[in-house]
């Protein structure tokens, strides 16, 4: 019995002594470094690039007016900042309509979550936008 208890013990140390790392801290941070092609490289700039320039990148919005009256399409982007100041409000016009959108989403399912709550007061559509980009 002793000797079964020895080496449980004797093995439960080693593997205590195996679990920690004295060469660096669970709270730094590590530095990966990653090696690819030189092209992979200037085409990882080159979208960088197009992306600074576009001011954004391609998301989704929420359309909850689209008519050729300008003045109502104000109205209606001024209403709904004031029903849900947290969510931002744009005004674009494509000839001939000037169309309200609302949001800055990246995905499909976040535009969708914030359609159902918006639901019982506007009607919206999920479209395709250059979304600005926020940082979290």
């Amino acid at each position: 019995m002793i000797k079964y208890l020895f080496t449980i013990f004797l093995f439960s140390s080693f593997c205590a002594i195996g679990q920690t790392n004295s060469k660096t801290d669970s709270t730094e941070s590590a530095i990966t470094n990653i090696e690819m092609e030189e092209k992979v490289g200037e085409l990882l700039d080159r979208y960088i690039k197009l992306n600074k320039k576009r001011k954004g990148i391609l998301g989704w919005r929420l359309q909850i007016h689209s008519d050729t009256d300008r003045e109502k399409a104000k109205k209606i982007r001024i209403s709904f900042m004031l029903k849900f100041p947290e969510i931002p409000a744009y005004l674009d016009h494509k000839e001939p309509y000037f169309k309200v959108t609302v949001g800055d989403f990246y995905t499909r399912l976040e535009a969708l979550k914030v359609q159902n709550e918006i639901r019982r007061r506007y009607t919206s559509y999920i479209v395709p936008s250059n979304i600005n980009i926020t940082e979290d």
